[in-house]
This record gives C-alpha cells, structure tokens and sequence, in this order.
C-alpha cells in the first residue's frame, strides 16, 4: 500500500513536470497571462499581437488638477504601443527563470493564478517636459508673503498667500509609469509654496516708529523718474528681527535697462550727468526715517560736497560701485518700510510695535568733520543715552 501512495506520488510529479516542460518549450504564451485586462494565455506571440492590436487604440491623455484637465494628443508625444516587447515579456513569464521557476510558475497558470504585464509604450520624455512646462505656466502661483498696508493713517495686515510650483520631473515619472499600466488619465503633481512671512508675524506692527520727508530742487524729468522709480522699489519691505536692509539690493543696478534715466548726479565732488540721479535723495530721506526709529545704522558714506535736500551730516549717497546704504532691524519684532512720492515730496516712513517706539532727537556737532548723534529721552523728556551715529567728512561745504 505504501509502495503505491509512493508510486501514485511519483507519477504525478512526472505528469506535472511534464506539464510543465510541455508549457516551456511550446510556441505558445503560458495560459492566464493577461496584459492589463486582456488574457493573451495560451495564444502565440502572433495571435497575442492581433488580440492586443484590436483592443488598445492610442487615445488622447489627460492631466488633471483640481478641476482644471489638459487633454494631450499622443502625436504630440510621440506615443505608441510597443506590442512587440510586451508580447515577448508576456512570453518570458514561465521562461526567464530556472528550470524550475519555470515549472513552478507554468503550472501556477495551470492552476488558474493569473499573472499581469504592463503594456509598454513609447514616449519622447523631451516632448513630455515640453508639454508640461507649458501646463506649468497655468498652474504656477507665486506665493505671497504678508504685508502692510497703510489706509487713512492706520495699519492693516494683508494676509499672505501659499504658492503653487508643479513638480514637472514627478509627473513625468509617474505618466510614464502609468501609461504603461494602461491609464490614460494622470493628476498633475503640485507642490505647495509656503510664503516666509505670514500675517501673525505682522499682528504687531501698528506704530509709527519714525518718518523723514524731503523736498525736490531740481524737478527735471530725469531726475522725477528715477526718484519715483527708487521710492518704489524700496517701499512695502518687511524686514525681519535681525535682518539687514541694503539699499541697492532692492533699488538694483541703475542703468537704462532698469529703467533709470539721466539727471544731475555728484561725482568726484562735482554736479555732473549720470544714469539714476536722484536715488541719493531718496537713500538719504530713508536715512533720516531710519535714525528716527532707532534702527541701527550698518553702512552710510555721505557725499563728497553737501547735498541741499538735508543738513550737514544727514545725507547718505549710494552708487553702483559699491557705496550702500545698509541699516538693520534690531529690534525683537518686525519693521514695514512704506516710502512714497507725491507731488515734489519724498515721505519715509518706518512702522513698528508699540514697545519699539523711541522718542528721539536728531543733532549734529561740526568741525573738521561733522558726527551725527541720536539722543533717546523718556516720557518725561529725560535723557536716557547720547551715541554718536555717523561721521561726515564733505571735500566742500559750498555748493
């Protein structure tokens, strides 16, 4: 009896092996292999290829965000089914192993376990990008950091906004994967972009901290342009505790390209022509505001001769050869730089907190060179220090 069991078991590892030798060296795909839904078992490579060929047609793709979907014709990717090589993989599932894996996963068909392939597709990735750096210039937001606004003398925050950057080399990698999975829909991958600032870092800005206003003298065309020009690019910063301000940074290189025009400008202690006269003005009204709020004073040169917008010792010049004007915030919490022109008159203002509001008195000692000191007082107009801020050295004080 045992010898028969023994026998009987013998047999049908033969009869299985068997089996399962047959299924390899046939000419046919195993059975149960299907490529996304289609079964192509037991079909030869070309009846598999007629089969696959009258079920997949190329259709348009898809992108989807939100509700927004950009439909993509193939041709414009040069996509196409290589049915060819998803034919072969199909065929190597019970023959790319060991003869025993081979075996093994012939008679797994048998049995009835189903094995999937992917459809492989072509697509030029070149193509793909382009496509998608287009669909970017639809989705792409820039974030926007919070800010200030000044309405009717009073302090409003202007909450920010998150940006959006989509992620072109993720998409590209998930289309590609799931065109070969057949799908021909595909969701755009889109990152957030959080902006640096946000509207409760500016809850407590409400104070007027300190303002300075000059008046033009010279109202040349030339020089209104670049003056509105410079007022614009250096209002409605926010700077940040313990972030510096640097005046050309933001006002950038003053050439015709940038906008700026020709007008009187101080150059080797003479008034001559040159691209972005009239900047200084506005560097040294700033200059003014900033010695008002008690920010601290990182950079300033004044000119080589008196300029007649401030008193001695109260200007700051700047030039794109690398003379700027620099001041940090010091304080714990943030500062909003609101400057403005109007009418002939540059108005610099710096908001604040409450608690960094100083009483301050602006003097200057002359000399053989001038020092600028800033006085700090109490409520009860009782000096509490006296430092000395800048020194000036002019070639002439005539002018």
């Amino acid at each position: 009896m045992k010898k028969k069991i023994i026998l009987s078991i013998f047999l049908l590892i033969l009869i299985l092996t068997g089996l399962g030798v047959y299924c390899i060296n046939g000419d046919k795909i195993s059975k149960n292999v299907y490529v996304q839904n289609i079964n192509i078992g037991d079909l030869t490579k070309d009846e598999a290829k007629d089969k696959l060929s009258s079920e997949y047609k190329i259709q348009s793709f898809k992108f989807n965000y939100k509700e927004k979907t950009w439909d993509i014709d193939p041709k414009t990717l040069d996509i196409n089914y290589d049915l060819d090589k998803t034919i072969n993989k199909a065929y190597d599932v019970n023959r790319k192993g060991n003869i025993i894996q081979n075996i093994f996963k012939s008679l797994q068909n048998l049995a009835g376990i189903k094995t999937k392939v992917n459809l492989v597709m072509n697509c030029d990735e070149d193509k793909l990008k382009s496509e998608l750096e287009k669909i970017s210039k639809e989705v792409n937001k820039d974030s926007k950091d919070a800010t200030i606004k000044i309405e009717k003398k009073k302090v409003k925050v202007v909450k920010e906004e998150t940006g959006l950057k989509l992620d072109i080399e993720k998409t590209k990698e998930n289309f590609i994967e799931d065109i070969n999975k057949g799908k021909s829909t595909q969701k755009l991958v889109v990152s957030q972009i959080k902006p640096k600032i946000k509207s409760s870092d500016l809850k407590g800005i409400d104070t007027l901290l300190g303002s300075y206003s000059t008046t033009l003298y010279d109202s040349g065309y030339g020089r209104v342009q670049n003056i509105k020009l410079a007022t614009k690019k250096t209002s409605d910063v926010i700077l940040m505790p313990g972030e510096t301000f640097s005046y050309n940074k933001h006002t950038g290189v003053r050439s015709a390209e940038n906008g700026y025009k020709l007008a009187h400008v101080i150059s080797s202690g003479k008034v001559a022509y040159g691209i972005g006269g009239g900047v200084c003005q506005v560097s040294s009204t700033l200059f003014n505001a900033v010695l008002y709020s008690g920010l601290d004073i990182v950079s300033r040169t004044n000119h080589s001769i008196p300029s007649t917008y401030v008193d001695l010792g109260r200007d700051a010049t700047v030039s794109d050869s690398g003379i700027d004007f620099v001041f940090k915030n010091n304080y714990k919490h943030p500062v909003f730089i609101k400057n403005n022109y109007k009418d002939g008159v540059i108005k610099c203002q710096i908001f604040g907190h409450k608690s960094d509001k100083k009483n301050i008195e602006i003097s200057t000692k002359y000399g053989y060179n001038i020092t600028t000191y800033r006085t700090y007082y109490d409520n009860n107009k009782k000096e509490i220090k006296k430092e000395a801020v800048c020194t000036s050295a002019y070639l002439s004080r005539s002018h």
